[in-house]
């Protein structure tokens, strides 16, 4: 399988929201997903845009994504990389898609010399080894937090 990881644009709308609802249904929590499609799409890519997405595409298809913002944390006293939501489609996963999405935001969290953090359910023990082998520090209350100098995307 072969796939590139990119930006998203305004064209990604469609299969990036689809992704979106897709994901609160995996979850069992589509009574939670409120976003409408013109909402996700001023948040995405309007003027007052609030978060990034970047998206894996296969034969012009998007497979997968992870949607993360930008913001100061208090705590560190810089700014920081959030990560809120990372999702591949059923159909793409086992080939290593969202691997390479948190990989290319580590990327960029290396590059400008700052933490990524992101939660992960608590009973996702698989899920948080992987994170571990990446050199991620898991916290108990469920945060991931990513030193610029622990990241190994290689």
């Amino acid at each position: 399988m072969s796939f590139a990881i990119r930006d998203a644009t305004p064209d990604d709308l469609e299969a990036t929201y689809g992704l979106a609802q897709a994901m609160a249904v995996n979850d069992e929590a589509e009574e939670y997903f409120q976003i409408t499609k013109e909402q996700f799409a001023d948040a995405a890519f309007g003027e007052g845009k609030r978060f990034n997405i970047l998206v894996a595409e296969e034969e012009g298809n998007v497979v997968g994504m992870a949607t993360y913002y930008e913001r100061f944390h208090i705590w560190f006293g810089e700014d920081l990389i959030e990560i809120d939501d990372l999702y591949v489609s059923n159909d793409a996963r086992g080939h290593g898609i969202g691997s390479k999405l948190l990989k290319e935001i580590g990327r960029m969290g290396k590059e400008r010399g700052v933490h990524i953090r992101w939660g992960v359910e608590r009973e996702n023990f698989s899920t948080i080894a992987f994170y571990r082998r990446m050199g991620v520090e898991y916290h108990n209350k469920g945060i991931c937090i990513w030193a610029p100098e622990d990241v190994q995307v290689d």
